[in-house]
Order: C-alpha cells, then structure tokens, then sequence
C-alpha cells in the first residue's frame, strides 16, 4: 500500500498563485494524500478562492502577527494523517503531474529524513533569480550527510523523525536547514531530488530583499558556529620544569582545579617529573601527568617543539583532539571567565586564538638589526588623552591552536585571532 501523504501549503496573499499552485497539486498521478492549506492573515482573495475552486482542502487559519515560517509548518502538521509530509509554498507550482510521486519513492530506507526537490525560473523571473536557482539546484541527485542545504519551497518529510525534532518556531528565516542540520546530527540523511521540479517566480533570495539577506546570513553564521563549537574537543597542555610553591601550594593548583572541573576541557596533561605535583594530582580524574622524557630535557629545546613533540607521541592518537591549549603556571591570575571566553573565540577561519593586553606605556622604541632606535609609539599628551594602540601578546596566560597546525608548529602561527584582556593579567610570577 502506498504511503499516504499530507500536502502541507503555506500561503500569505497568494490570490494569483493559489490556484495554479492547487490545481497542479490535484492533477498528480500519485493519488493518496490529502491538502491542508495554512494561511496566515491573507487579505485578498486567497480563502475565498480555495473555498470555492477547492473544496477538498482543509484550511486552517494560523493567525500570527509575526510569520514564522516553522511555526505555521508545525502548526499545518498537527492537522495532518500522513506518514510523509510535503511542504510547498502556496506560490510554487509543480511542473508536472510526477512532481509527488518522485518525492515520495526516495523514502525506502527509514534513514532518509527528508527530501527536497528542483525550483526552476519562470520566463518573468528576474535575471538574478534565474542564474540563483539555476545555481543552487542542479541535474545530479545528491544524498547529504552532512550537508544541511534544504528548502521548504518544495519539500518532503518523514513525520516519525518530524515527532523527534520539529522545525524552530522561534527564527524568522531558514527553519529548513536548521531542522536539516539537527537530524543529521541523528545520522539521518538528506536528500536532493532534482526530477521533482516546481516553479518558483521569487527564488530562495526573495530577489535580494536586503534585511531578509541579513537575517538569514546572521542565522547561518551561528549555525556554522554551533555546529563547528559541537565538533570540538580541545585538551590543555601546562609545561612545568621545577614547579612553584607558595605556602605549601603549588602555584599551578587553582587553575589545574578549575581545568578539572571544565566542562569545556576535555583533558589537562602536565608535563612535569616532580613526584610531589604528580601524587597531589592522583586523585582529580581530568587530570594526566607525562614525565617529560630525556632527550626533551635538554636546555636549548625550545617550549613549543617540546609540546609539539609530546603531543605526537603520547595525546595525538589516544585523544584525537580538534584544539590543543596550552597555559603557564607563571601566570596565577587570569580574567574571570577566561577559558569560557578563549574557547568562545575558536573561529574555523584562525588557526590559534592569542590574549593580548594593551601597552600603556607611553614611549616605546624597538631597536633594528643595526642598532638604531625606531619610534614605535611616543607622546608628551597626559595619559588620559592618550589612545594607545599597541598591544602584546601573552600566550602564557593560555591560548588555543588547532591541533592540525599545533602538530607541525606547535603555538607559532600567523593565522590568529585575539582576546584582548587587561594588562594587570599578563604580570608574571617571580
């Protein structure tokens, strides 16, 4: 028996679209499904003209002051019987009567979650509309497994993964592939349909509406950074050669209790031989302790191609980490926070993430290779006129490389993105 299927049409004054969208809906050879239009505040025609051409719909009103699209989806849906749910704009018409149909005969395997299919031009389109959907969907069918791309302009859904995860009711924009993005994350898949074609007089860019471009590039870019912040696992390295001790402490214990305690960090390895450090860390779970060996012992060896070295043969295999972070017990004091907002800074485009304080010096001079004396910042101005733009990095305070990058260069990279911090954090302990 076929499956039956829930056409869900969204319409907001579609008076010269809706029944041309409706009548091409009826006249498909796959025959088992039923029509729930949604309308949301129309003020034309558009009820009254599903009313009277198209009795066998079901219209429901979603009545909304502010139209969001996953929420008028959901609220069709909770209308619905069908095992699948189509979802079309009320201004897209289906090119043929096998529009449905080649929907539907992609969900044999239950993995599948959704399926989207082809959006063509009119010949009145715009140019820009043409060369973007000509763009966007192409001859070749296409399974997506991490790919979240998928538009609810011409769609199709299993309603058993819809019960699991139902589209965002809260944005305004991209309900699609933010649900796309979230049951791929279940390892279901996402399929591309190209025979499945409807046609679509506005596009996807709704012809460069500038606020809505906006909008929906804000909305990606967090999505990318909540998908890309889920992918992490970041582990810290702190290089000790005779650790310091302050009051029978040692200095590195507050910040190796709060790393224990992250839920941010998913393991801290010291590199340390001092049995002392070692047993009062027996006892805190996130905490490893790798005897620095011999042939890294040796004065001239600097700190990163030691970490480097390290890291390849004793974290890089067993951990698989994405960041690698490496702090200093030099450094007691760090800002409020600041491992929450170091890690908030990892950004796909910089290999590291560095802190940097402010140099409020007033007069500074750096000396070249022949012993001259360069101005690099100089003013007599009182300091409360005085905007002072050079900075200094403080990697010892903690920073943040990719572990791709950190294997090859250990902290040194050019590709860098800063958290500034005040200067009062970069003092060193002596």
């Amino acid at each position: 028996m076929k499956k039956k299927v829930s056409i869900i049409v969204r319409t907001h004054n579609e008076s010269y679209w809706i029944s041309k969208c409706l009548h091409e809906i009826f006249n498909q050879k796959f025959k088992n499904f039923e029509v729930i239009v949604v309308d949301n505040n129309s003020k034309d025609n558009t009820k009254k003209i599903i009313k009277k051409n198209f009795p066998n719909c079901k219209l429901v009103n979603y009545n909304s002051k502010v139209f969001k699209p996953g929420a008028a989806i959901n609220y069709g849906i909770k209308f619905s019987k069908g095992e699948l749910i189509c979802i079309i704009s009320g201004h897209c018409i289906p090119k043929n009567e096998f529009w449905l149909g080649k929907l539907v005969k992609n969900f044999k395997s239950k993995m599948i979650a959704g399926v989207y299919g082809k959006q063509e031009p009119l010949d009145t389109s715009d140019p820009n509309i043409v060369r973007e959907l000509n763009y966007l969907f192409g001859n070749d069918k296409k399974i997506q497994i991490k790919d979240p791309f998928f538009h609810n302009a011409n769609s199709m859904i299993r309603r058993s993964v819809w019960k699991k995860i139902n589209f965002n009711e809260q944005t305004y924009h991209i309900e699609d592939r933010i649900w796309a993005q979230q049951v791929q994350n279940l390892n279901y898949k996402i399929i591309y349909e190209p025979n499945s074609i409807v046609y679509h007089h506005h596009g996807v860019g709704h012809n460069d509406n500038i606020k809505r471009v906006s909008r929906i590039s804000k909305i990606i870019q967090n999505l990318n950074l909540r998908k890309y912040k889920n992918e992490q696992k970041i582990i810290c390295m702190i290089p000790i050669i005779n650790p310091i001790k302050k009051n029978d402490s040692f200095l590195v214990e507050k910040i190796l209790n709060e790393l224990n305690k992250s839920s941010l960090i998913f393991k801290t390895f010291i590199i340390c031989s001092n049995q002392e450090l070692k047993k009062k860390m027996k006892n805190l779970r996130k905490i490893k302790v790798i005897d620095r060996p011999k042939y890294l012992q040796k004065d001239y060896l600097g700190t990163d191609y030691i970490l480097k070295e390290i890291y390849k043969k004793y974290i890089k295999k067993s951990f698989k980490p994405s960041h690698v972070m490496v702090l200093e017990e030099v450094y007691p004091n760090r800002p409020r926070n600041f491992i929450k907002d170091l890690i908030n800074k990892i950004d796909e485009k910089y290999d590291s993430i560095v802190p940097i304080c402010k140099i409020n010096d007033h007069n500074i001079w750096k000396k070249n290779s022949s012993g001259e004396m360069n101005i690099i910042f100089k003013t007599s101005m009182p300091s409360s006129y005085v905007t002072n733009n050079v900075f200094k990095e403080i990697k010892g305070l903690g920073c943040i490389t990719k572990s791709s990058v950190f294997e090859h260069t250990g902290r040194e990279t050019m590709s860098i993105n800063f958290l500034e911090v005040l200067e009062k954090y970069s003092i060193k302990f002596k």
